[in-house]
């Protein structure tokens, strides 16, 4: 028969493992990945067009990996709704990720009818294919219905943006287009048409997830992720805000991932955390109860 400690040890024990259950099969990285083999060289304005606004170029914020698997697995790069919701996609915690990687829990935000802030809210641009070739093909994905605005609206990506990349190098390296260039071009009324579906806000991170290889050359698959809370920062210009459709352009190559070919590359970007009241996980409150219900046994007992 377990005393009163030993049943507050094993329910916090208990809590704390609810509030992981959604990422049951969170790893740790088996690899290491460099920022530098990504980078941001262009953020332009579309109108009037092609003024880049940035005074430098950076490099990725962060980036995890190398993962010796596929980041196309089980699904996980092909999220349905695809509004940012937990356990949606592999960015949002589903799989072996645990949807912390690139965005802090403080910035999770209520997406869907459970009214819990876990939902880390990025979204799937596209995915590029090489097909065995340089020139490959990218196709576009659906976001929503979002369940809490109760409209029903559905958006294609391909009506909000296009991203095209070039394989840069020579030789074999162009062929098996081990190293890129990107571009990714907002459409004018990108910010509208969001905003319609999913709130009062706009992306405030564009992340690329890799696959190049596998495991026995040294490859698998790396997310390189840019923060442009960070970077627009760094930059200090009005300019540059979350409010103004961009064409953003860069580089990436695959030195994380055995100098391989690209085998395909997904692109997210993440919808910020809105303005309202960040209501307690249940997590938080039970472990808020459970310190209550300790304080007042030991209160008991010393009367």
């Amino acid at each position: 028969m377990m005393n009163f400690t030993q049943k507050i040890k094993l329910l916090i024990i208990l809590s704390l493992g609810f509030s992981q259950a959604v990422f049951a099969e969170f790893m740790a990285n088996p690899g290491t990945c460099n920022t530098a083999n990504a980078s941001l060289t262009t953020v332009a304005s579309i109108a009037p067009p092609g003024t880049n606004l940035l005074t430098t170029s950076y490099d990725a914020t962060s980036c995890v990996g190398v993962y010796p698997g596929n980041d196309d697995a089980h699904g996980w790069s092909s999220p349905d709704v695809n509004i940012g919701q937990a356990g949606d996609g592999l960015l949002n915690g589903e799989g072996i990720f645990n949807g912390e990687e690139f965005v802090d829990p403080s910035d999770f935000q209520i997406l869907d009818t459970d009214g819990v802030r876990n939902d880390p809210g990025w979204i799937h641009l596209a995915h590029f294919d090489a097909e065995n070739n340089a020139a490959g093909n990218v196709s576009y994905s659906t976001v929503g219905p979002a369940p809490l605005n109760g409209t029903g609206l559905t958006l294609q990506v391909s009506d909000l943006l296009t991203f095209s990349l070039s394989c840069t190098g020579s030789g074999e390296s162009l062929t098996d287009c081990s190293a890129i260039n990107w571009l990714l071009t907002t459409k004018l009324d990108i910010i509208s048409d969001v905003q319609e579906l999913l709130g009062p806000s706009t992306f405030d991170h564009l992340a690329f997830s890799v696959k190049a290889g596998n495991q026995n050359s040294g490859g698998g698959f790396a997310v390189y992720d840019f923060n442009f809370k960070t970077i627009f920062a760094a930059e200090n210009n009005p300019l540059l805000n979350f409010n103004t459709p961009y064409q953003l352009g860069g580089t990436l190559n695959t030195a994380d991932l055995g100098d391989k070919g690209i085998s395909h590359l997904n692109v997210w970007a993440r919808d910020p955390v809105d303005s309202s009241v960040r209501v307690p996980e249940p997590s938080t409150l039970l472990l808020f109860a459970l310190a209550m219900l300790f304080v007042s046994y030991v209160r008991v007992k010393a009367l």
